[in-house]
Parts: C-alpha cells; sequence; structure tokens
C-alpha cells in the first residue's frame, strides 16, 4: 500500500518539477509546502487528487499537521487513513 501511495504522490509533484534528492530517503524528507513546490491554491487541488484518489478525507487537523509537510510524512498520513485491503486509482 505504501508504495501505492508513494508512487502516487511523487508522480503528482513531479508533474510541477523535480523532487530534489538524490537519494530516496531525502526525497521523503523533502518538504515540499515550505520550497515552494507548490503554491497554495495547487495546494488545494493535490489535497482533492490524493482524497480521490485514495477514497479518504484529509481533516484541517491532518493538513496542519507537521507530518503533511514533508513527503513522507504525508505517505504515513495516508497510509493511515486508508482502509485495509482498499483498492487504489491508477495514476495517469
Amino acid at each position: 500500500m505504501i508504495d501505492a501511495i508513494e508512487q502516487f504522490i511523487f508522480w503528482y509533484l513531479e508533474k510541477k518539477g523535480s523532487i530534489p534528492g538524490s537519494s530516496r530517503g531525502e526525497k521523503l524528507n523533502y518538504l515540499y509546502i515550505d520550497a515552494g513546490h507548490i503554491d497554495s491554491f495547487e495546494l488545494i487541488s493535490f489535497i482533492l487528487a490524493i482524497e480521490d484518489e485514495f477514497d479518504i478525507v484529509l481533516s484541517p487537523e491532518d493538513t496542519q499537521s507537521d507530518e503533511f509537510r514533508s513527503l513522507g510524512g504525508l505517505i504515513y498520513l495516508v497510509a493511515q487513513k486508508k482502509p485495509a485491503g482498499g483498492s487504489f486509482g491508477e495514476c495517469e
């Protein structure tokens, strides 16, 4: 499940520009909001895409959390929200 979440999040953000880091660990620690990878308008679209892709709801507390600010934290947050055995949509 984590791999599918990571794949989708990386795919979505890489449409906006490459994710910096030479290793997976560096990429997972990337603070994409702080770095300005996406702006506030794009952030709303990103949240809606995640919710739609994984059939979850991210609360205001989720989106204001420290976890939400890094790619690794966001992946973990989505995984915690996703019911076990659920299906995933397809990346375009």
